[in-house]
């Protein structure tokens, strides 16, 4: 509900306050009062336009004036009327934008929930059944005993500043420079 700009809470505060000042007996009259006023408005208002409109038409104007009286939605949606050839461009740029923005969310959806590949059915049917060789080396060969932690390969993975390089021992793989003074020592 909107009257003149003034919403349900902003009436029902405008009525409290009225009641409270005026009593119930000359709150009754000032709103009968205030409805014959908003009838003259308007009666007034529709006489103006026409009379306005009409002497547009005759000097071959093409402006159309509002028949009912300016509020605050009647002023925004004539205005964003006007003003929309010129904001056209823009909006239709920006929807193309939030296409490809969807787009790209689909593909990222699309990745985040790819669940790993299985394996055909062929596979798991050789995993299912080993040969009976196989079981048979298998139970006869002790297992030997390892350590609770198994062993990492060490990987040196090159510098991060400027310091020297951490030293070979020609069995780690050396993944090269990260900064200029590794590049610059060799």
């Amino acid at each position: 509900m909107n009257v003149f700009g003034v919403g349900a809470a902003e009436l029902l505060a405008i009525l409290l306050i009225m009641l409270v000042f005026a009593g119930p007996k000359r709150m009754i009259h000032w709103s009968y009062i205030l409805g014959q006023h908003v009838s003259k408005f308007r009666r007034i208002w529709s006489e103006t336009v026409d009379l306005v409109q009409k002497e547009f038409d005759d000097a071959g104007v093409g402006i159309q004036l509002p028949k009912e009286p300016p509020t605050r939605q009647n002023i925004n949606r004539s205005l964003s009327a006007a003003v929309k050839p010129m904001t056209k461009p823009l909006q239709d740029s920006v929807d193309e934008v939030k296409k490809d923005l969807n787009s790209v969310q689909k593909v990222s959806d699309e990745l985040n929930n790819k669940k790993p590949k299985t394996r055909p059915a062929a596979a798991k049917k050789k995993l299912a059944a080993p040969t009976p060789a196989l079981v048979a080396s298998t139970a006869k060969t002790p297992r030997p005993k390892t350590a609770s932690k198994p062993a990492t390969a060490a990987v040196n993975l090159g510098t991060w500043s400027r310091g020297t390089p951490v030293a070979d021992n020609g069995k780690t793989p050396h993944l090269g420079a990260w900064s200029r003074a590794e590049s610059e020592m060799a």
